[in-house]
């Protein structure tokens, strides 16, 4: 099969991967989604001069005549309407939260103050500032400012602005309908009775938790046995109801691997077929024009995994209009030596350096199907097709993909 290079692949997805349409869901429901809008401030931040630290307030004026007493007029809790003080020289009880009292300009937090007989008196060295402890109005964001932007991930600090700023419900990504799945023989369900001739269908769980860890909920799984009819009429329904169909297994040149013939039959417009990587040469790309995509990845775990980290994930951030990741690079902390012309990706042990350099531990495996391997690797390093050398020095600087 004709192979095209990892770039160009990475070209071909980006450019038949679209942003998937909007929906209006609950402030409370909004927790993990893609905003897509803008949350602008509905008043001032803070809304008025809000009082930081519980204690009393007073006149700086009264502070500078000499006075170090003074008579308690009342008290300003949170959530009640500013009071005003009728005497300069007295001062009032005033809590954390709540607006500054009219009159005052100044506040000295209880650990400063000692109260008896109606007084608070200061303690010896406490020397007041005007507008210490006050956070003025407006001191953050005047109204009409723009809180948050679309394309970012709504965590609890945007929950927090968008509820503050008196959004009840937010524009969001719809999230993406995706189908996994298994095909082949020789997989048997986890709890089902097993041969000696079966195995487990791990990568299937694999995808579920790399889903997952993209807050991508709504995942259907499908698994096809070795049939052609069957693979056919199971998987159309599929194609139609999802976003994005990711196979693994059944892509290769073997006798039972019918998944890009049938992909064919069923109007998936096969938009390339063979990367120059390893692991992962045989992995398959289309689409349906208006209609999902389609990641056919190899079925030997390492290439399932990879490529799902290095092209199924920047797929699913462009569909939910995330802005592009920023690349993370790491410096080989020993030579490697493979055999070109492809890309390789390696398999690392992360660590920073003293001064901040992410080094990586190169960590060999024994083929694409040793899953077991990578266990205490924290990624994998891209590296690229150099044809005048298949040896790259300690130091050599790598695009790093961590896992999810």
């Amino acid at each position: 099969m004709p192979l095209i290079t990892v770039n160009e692949a990475s070209r071909i997805i980006d450019e038949a991967t679209g942003i998937l349409p909007e929906e209006e869901v609950s402030l409370v429901s909004a927790a993990g989604r893609v905003l897509r809008q803008s949350v602008v401030a509905d008043r001032d931040v803070p809304p008025y001069d809000r009082v930081m630290m519980d204690g009393i307030a007073f006149a700086y004026s009264a502070w500078e005549k000499g006075l170090r007493a003074f008579p308690i007029a009342g008290t300003q809790p949170a959530g009640s309407p500013p009071k005003t003080l009728e005497n300069p020289e007295s001062c009032f009880e005033i809590m954390t939260g709540s607006v500054l009292s009219a009159g005052c300009d100044c506040i000295a937090p209880y650990e400063e103050v000692e109260i008896a007989d109606g007084k608070a008196r200061l303690k010896s060295g406490f020397e007041p500032v005007p507008g210490q402890f006050i956070h003025q109005m407006g001191s953050d964001y005047p109204a009409g400012s723009t809180l948050l932007q679309t394309g970012r991930r709504l965590t609890s600090r945007q929950i927090a602005v968008a509820a503050a700023s008196g959004y009840a419900s937010l524009q969001v990504t719809r999230n993406p309908r995706v189908t996994l799945v298994s095909t082949g023989d020789e997989l048997v369900d986890i709890g089902q009775p097993l041969e000696r001739y079966q195995i487990r269908p791990s990568n299937v769980y694999a995808l579920l938790a790399g889903l997952s860890a993209q807050r991508i909920p709504d995942t259907q799984r499908l698994h096809l046995n070795d049939d052609p009819v069957e693979i056919e009429e199971k998987l159309a329904s599929h194609l139609e109801s999802s976003d994005v169909v990711i196979l693994s297994g059944g892509v290769s040149k073997g006798k039972f691997d019918f998944i890009p013939d049938i992909l064919d039959k069923l109007g998936v417009e096969k938009l390339f077929h063979g990367v120059a990587q390893r692991p992962g040469k045989p992995f398959w790309f289309g689409r349906i024009k208006g209609g999902a995509s389609v990641f056919a990845l190899p079925g030997n775990p390492l290439s399932t995994l990879i490529c799902f980290h290095r092209f199924v994930i920047p797929a699913l951030e462009k569909m939910l209009a995330l802005p592009n990741s920023k690349p993370v690079w790491a410096a080989l902390d020993e030579s490697f030596d493979f055999e070109p012309p492809v890309t390789f990706y390696l398999p690392v042990d992360t660590e920073s350096s003293p001064e901040g350099i992410l080094k990586a531990h190169p960590r060999t495996v024994n083929n694409s199907g040793d899953y077991a391997s990578v266990v205490n690797t924290t990624g994998f390093v891209e590296l690229p097709n150099i044809k005048k050398s298949s040896t790259f020095a300690k130091g050599y600087c790598a695009q790093y993909y961590p896992w999810v």
